[in-house]
């Protein structure tokens, strides 16, 4: 056994891995207490031994065996996940914490907490877990609670609270992949046929010419258009977010139950999502047009011109949520006679139309902000019934 500066007792086990041992005060006999942390390399325990040392001095630490996975869980968020996820993301943590796993999971010690308990969580969360009693929770909600335990638990490994992620080796339920809704060229012909009968038409043509997703539609301001330039930046993402008992996340286009809500203009989601693509030189002088329509409105009804207002505005300047965008897409759809699509069927589309007119698809994907091309292809890339004909055509001869 080896000691180093400050780091407790530090030995080689003989599976391979690291265990430091220190000094945890004198139990009721007066024996002394003796702790342990782990890790697959000696540097690994040294560096979690000192961290015991700092909270042992700061008087942040904390019993092992009397830590809860509550009490680790709170402190996990307000120290370490505050300062790394975006705002949005840390409410849907908050609400995944206080409702689901605290009231199920909050008062066992944390070093009690097994795989087979996580798994016994989600399986008893996926079957009736909603706390209105409607049945059980998504799979997409399952897999944002599972991500955000796996992360919570790693960090506690880091900090030598537990020795292993209880999260590895279980199963979350498979979520049912959906049909990409993508309009046929005579759908998108009839949409466009009628946006002039809508204040927010030009928005619809918009995004359905740039692929945005709604909430960067929604938070694009007049200082992220580059006049010079013929381009539009793409930074921020406008969001109201559930703040009910149940799903806790972004509000789908088809859910009307927003119960408690909270508007949050935040940064986009990942390093590829910031970028700056050029607008099509046919939809950026109808882009100067709206500007100048938007001006004389702001005249009319005495608002002031701001620079860094709304592209797409309500008519006294404020942003137009993203509820409002999307009913305004449905009127569109409903007068046009076309079948029901959700807002996010616009990206579909735009990407579907840009592979058909034989766009580039790394281009492509920088324009959609996606991290790799792969991501690309296979969720926006759609062959369409005509694609498919024309492509059947040509070897028609050959047979």
């Amino acid at each position: 056994m080896k000691k180093g500066n400050n780091e407790g007792s530090i030995r080689r086990r003989s599976n391979g891995t690291w265990e430091g041992r220190y000094s945890d005060g004198r139990d009721d006999k007066g024996r002394q207490i003796q702790r342990s942390v782990y890790g697959k390399t000696r540097k690994e325990v040294a560096e979690k031994l000192n961290a015991v040392l700092h909270n042992k001095q700061t008087g942040s630490y904390v019993t092992p065996s009397k830590f809860l996975l509550k009490e680790w869980l709170i402190q996990w968020i307000q120290n370490y996940a505050s300062v790394s996820i975006r705002p949005s993301t840390y409410i849907s943590y908050e609400g995944y914490v206080h409702n689901h796993i605290i009231p199920i999971l909050g008062d066992i010690p944390i070093q009690q907490i097994t795989p087979a308990v996580i798994q016994n969580f989600y399986n008893q969360k996926f079957e009736n877990g909603r706390t209105d009693g409607k049945g059980g929770l998504s799979a997409k909600t399952i897999r944002n609670l599972h991500n955000m335990l796996h992360q919570a638990m790693e960090q506690a490994c880091i900090n030598g609270i537990i020795m292993n992620n209880p999260t590895h080796g279980t199963v979350i339920p498979r979520q049912e992949k959906k049909e990409m809704r993508v309009l046929s060229v005579d759908e998108q012909a009839k949409l466009l046929s009628v946006i002039h009968t809508h204040r927010l038409g030009f928005a619809i043509l918009f995004d359905l010419a740039t692929g945005l997703r709604i909430g960067e539609l929604c938070a694009l301001r007049w200082t992220d258009v580059n006049f010079n330039k013929g381009t539009i930046k793409i930074s921020r993402t406008l969001q109201r977010i559930k703040k009910n008992l149940n799903e806790l996340e972004e509000i789908d286009d088809d859910d009307e139950d927003v119960c408690s809500t909270t508007l949050i203009e935040g940064n986009v989601k990942t390093p590829k999502g910031y970028r700056e693509i050029p607008v099509p030189q046919n939809v950026w002088t109808m882009l100067l047009e709206h500007k100048e329509r938007q001006n004389q409105e702001y005249m009319s009804l005495g608002v002031p011109i701001i620079p860094n207002g709304f592209v797409f505005s309500m008519p006294f300047g404020t942003c137009v949520e993203p509820h409002t965008m999307r009913d305004a897409l449905n009127y569109l759809l409903k007068i046009a006679e076309i079948e029901h699509a959700n807002f996010h069927a616009l990206r579909h589309t735009f990407a579907t139309r840009a592979i058909e007119n034989g766009v580039n698809v790394k281009a492509l994907s920088d324009i959609l902000g996606h991290a790799t091309v792969q991501i690309t292809m296979d969720l926006y890339c759609h062959s369409s019934l005509d694609l498919m004909r024309d492509s059947m055509n040509k070897i028609a001869g050959l047979f």
